[in-house]
């Protein structure tokens, strides 16, 4: 199967769920209406479609036509699945996508200084982990102080990190 469109990580499946095929699932964009087909990828790195039968949002369980067993559905669990990128949601201004930043240029004083390798979402305060020129992985909250813009389109971020950041 051919895809025209770019494809992101949307969630993840997880194990099983009882005997009828069902998998519990994570996805990973807020208030995301999963489309009708999402994809998984085979062993080549291939997508292939799978048609979701039955969704539960608030049980955070799936199924889907043609895997409506439980041998079949471990085929496919313990996989992300992904989506075009046209069918996330709209997000509000200053808010992006992991995979819009990640691998990122980082530029200051107009100089590139390093590649965002991670965002970790885990604490309160977002941090960017940016590895840096000289070979060390920095931490940057990405807060307006620091972070002064995003080009999306020209994957570059552009920084004014505190006092005495480089010496890190």
């Amino acid at each position: 199967m051919t895809v025209k469109e770019e494809m992101v990580i949307a969630g993840k499946l997880h194990g099983t769920h009882g005997v009828r095929g069902d998998l519990k699932i994570e996805v990973f964009p807020p208030n995301f209406k999963l489309p009708e087909t999402i994809y998984i990828k085979d062993k080549e790195g291939k997508f292939v479609p799978l048609e979701v039968e039955a969704y539960s949002k608030k049980k955070g369980l799936i199924r889907f036509k043609g895997y409506d067993d439980l041998d079949k559905a471990k085929k496919i669990k313990h996989r992300y699945f992904y989506v075009e990128v046209s069918k996330l949601p709209q997000l509000s201004k200053d808010t992006f996508y992991e995979y819009q930043i990640l691998d990122a240029d980082v530029v200051f004083n107009d100089k590139v200084i390093g590649k965002v390798i991670k965002v970790d979402d885990r604490l309160s305060t977002v941090y960017l982990l940016i590895k840096c020129t000289d070979d060390k992985v920095r931490h940057l909250p990405f807060i307006s102080e620091f972070v002064r813009d995003v080009d999306v389109q020209g994957r570059k971020i552009y920084i004014q990190p505190p006092e005495g950041w480089f010496s890190l």
